[in-house]
């Protein structure tokens, strides 16, 4: 067995569930798992939200791998997939090279097609606009604005549009689009159709892993998935607060 392959697979694999938005002891465990599976003995993995190592023993020699990773999603299949093929590998007997054909194929898995992103998006607004209180009328606005914010942030991600200023322009375009629905009185109430857009954006994915990382004592990843989750919140609140400072009272 070719054990610096042990170490890219591990890693792989870690970084497929990391990009995907999986929690920081769920990477460590199933790097952790596959090294064993495949017979390597003192195994240590550490993951931050940018970050893989692997050092484990075979035969009293000392491997490891270092892989550094930048692609944020929410996949909750390829996270599932990884899962289940990590766990399937003492039960089938799978040799390394055929574990790592089927990581790749798992990473080369293409996302949903847009248009069923863009129209959950919307389906998500339309929906949480009643849960706020809304009326039909701003459920429908913000139907039609969740789909189009849905539509640029697909556009923006295409060109590795800088995080931060993605979720300003999110915040910034969903304000715009609300404030003249509420002009040309295709609404009846602006805050209503604001607040359920923006929930597409909030980051409830980062907030809850910085929560369980913190809880399970994994400080560094916890500290910086707080950070992200706090930068993300502060890029919607500057893009909508820009918006209303500068064009509010001209558009209302």
């Amino acid at each position: 067995m070719d054990c610096n392959q042990l170490a890219r697979a591990a890693t792989k694999a870690g970084m497929i569930l990391l990009e995907s938005g999986a929690e920081t002891y769920r990477v460590e465990d199933t790097m952790k798992r596959i090294c064993e599976a495949y017979g390597a003995d003192v195994v240590d993995a550490y993951a931050t939200p940018t970050l893989l190592i692997i050092s484990f023993s075979i035969h009293h020699e000392l491997y490891h791998n270092v892989k550094r990773t930048q692609i944020k999603t929410v996949d909750l299949s390829k996270i599932d997939k990884v899962n289940d093929l990590s766990r399937s590998i003492l039960a089938t007997s799978m040799p390394l090279e055929e574990f790592y054909i089927r990581l790749e194929k798992i990473h080369e898995e293409k996302p949903y097609p847009k248009g069923i992103m863009i129209f959950a998006a919307a389906l998500c607004t339309f929906g949480f606009a009643f849960f706020f209180r809304g009326t039909m009328r701003d459920a429908l606005c913000a139907f039609v604005i969740g789909a189009l914010l849905k539509i640029c942030m697909i556009e923006l991600d295409k060109i590795d549009f800088n995080s931060f200023f993605k979720y300003l322009m999110g915040g910034a375009i969903t304000t715009i689009l609300a404030i003249l629905c509420t002009k040309w009185n295709l609404c009846d109430s602006m805050d209503t159709l604001i607040i359920s857009v923006i929930m597409l954006l909030v980051p409830g994915l980062a907030i809850t892993n910085a929560i369980r990382d913190t809880v399970s004592g994994d400080l560094v990843s916890g500290m910086a998935r707080t950070t992200e989750a706090i930068l993300i919140a502060v890029a919607i609140a500057l893009g909508s607060g820009l918006v209303f400072a500068s064009l509010g009272g001209i558009l209302v």
